[in-house]
């Protein structure tokens, strides 16, 4: 299984807790009259974003890993 493959079902596993959470939150919003539709999504786009890059990051790290340490020569 190639690395990316893994990190993007991480960020899926994460994404589908993170929308536990959400959506369990949403009826305390509505009670107590806070904009529950913006709010929600604004989060939910920047946990998304922010999980997009960690999963690219870390993948790019990984595959280039051997190639930095033959060149460092370690």
């Amino acid at each position: 299984m190639d690395v990316f493959t893994v990190g993007l079902i991480v960020l899926f596993v994460a994404a589908a807790i993170f929308f536990i959470v959400l959506f369990s939150f949403i009826y305390y919003w509505h009670l107590k009259k806070l904009s529950f539709m913006v709010v929600p999504f604004v989060f939910t786009f920047e946990f998304l974003v922010m999980g997009f890059f960690a999963v690219s990051i870390v993948s790019i790290i990984l595959n280039y890993l051997p190639v930095i340490v033959r060149a460092v020569g370690i």
